[in-house]
């Protein structure tokens, strides 16, 4: 194996623990190993699974990741992206080692973006689906980024971890995450925005359960958790070619259920991308409770990318 793939695990004890017993993981060879000598083999694109156990959805394939790769490579997201970078340049702790988590990183898009804007950070980044987290990690140049398959359940990662956490169009564990982060730590987290996809939701609209969208429930959720210090709302409307409007409509959750090949996708020449940024900081100021202590485990708001 490439040696400069796995550099980046050279330290996984400063991060990473045993899914299975919890315990300390040491680099051993080419696996992470505990002191219970379960065993997780890092994979010769550089990721090592640590959610061996886990089955992704249906809706997340190879090809529905090719397809997000494709669509973001393109430029549709940049506008999020830079917001995000922004708000972990203007707001993540400012450690002499401070370290990033992507909670849900899929192809790895924001993950690689951090990792180039701030190369003296560590980057975590995980997803369940295997497919994307191999995908991440072998267009991964720098070589740097700890990819990991892992359950947002149940996170492999030491308490008290990381300074940021990155939440972008993803599920939320507040319990997992209040664990991982160090006290007055902060979360990153991107909702998609009332008008965010919405020529497609109204092309889809006789098949879709609810034909607008709201963020207040979520936003008011993660207020309930975490310091809001800041929040913005990002919006582009795009010009799009038919072949994009085509793979956008294959990878987004928003038409998961609905069969596209009744659409007629020739009407949409034009494609709104909004999300709402929101930075909120840890109230903590003392050691996180251990693992058998978190009393708010549960508390998950559902979204997903779209």
């Amino acid at each position: 194996m490439n040696p400069a793939r796995l550099a980046r695990f050279h330290d996984c004890a400063r991060y990473f623990i045993c899914p299975l017993c919890h315990t300390e993981l040491e680099l051993d060879g080419t696996s992470l190993r505990c002191p219970n000598r379960h065993t997780f083999d890092i994979a010769k694109q550089g990721y090592v699974n640590l959610a061996p156990a886990a089955k992704q959805s249906q809706f997340y394939s190879k090809e529905s990741f090719a397809n997000r790769g494709r669509i973001l490579d393109a430029g549709y997201y940049s506008h999020i992206a830079s917001a995000v970078l922004a708000a972990v340049h203007a707001h993540c702790p400012a450690e002499p080692h401070p370290a990033i988590l992507d909670a849900g990183c899929g192809e790895g898009f924001y993950a690689r973006a951090v990792q180039q804007a701030h190369p003296h950070v560590d980057v975590l980044a995980f997803d369940i689906s295997k497919d994307s987290v191999q995908q991440a990690a072998r267009e991964d140049t720098s070589l740097a980024v700890r990819w990991f398959v892992g359950n947002l359940a149940d996170l492999p990662l030491r308490d008290a971890a990381v300074d940021c956490i990155l939440d972008v169009f993803s599920p939320v564990h507040y319990g997992e995450f209040r664990r991982v982060l160090r006290p007055g730590g902060i979360v990153v987290k991107v909702v998609p925005g009332a008008r965010h996809d919405e020529q497609l939701r109204e092309l889809a609209s006789a098949q879709l359960r609810h034909t607008d969208y709201s963020n207040e429930q979520t936003v008011d959720q993660f207020a309930r958790h975490f310091d809001v210090m800041d929040t913005r709302l990002v919006s582009q409307t795009f010009a799009m070619p038919p072949d994009d409007v085509r793979v956008f409509a294959h990878m987004t959750p928003l038409l998961f259920n609905v069969d596209i090949d009744t659409l007629d996708l020739s009407q949409i020449s034009e494609l709104t991308i909004e999300a709402q940024v929101i930075v909120g900081r840890d109230r903590r100021t003392s050691t996180p409770a251990q693992r058998h202590h978190v009393a708010d485990v549960v508390a998950h708001d559902g979204e997903v990318e779209t």
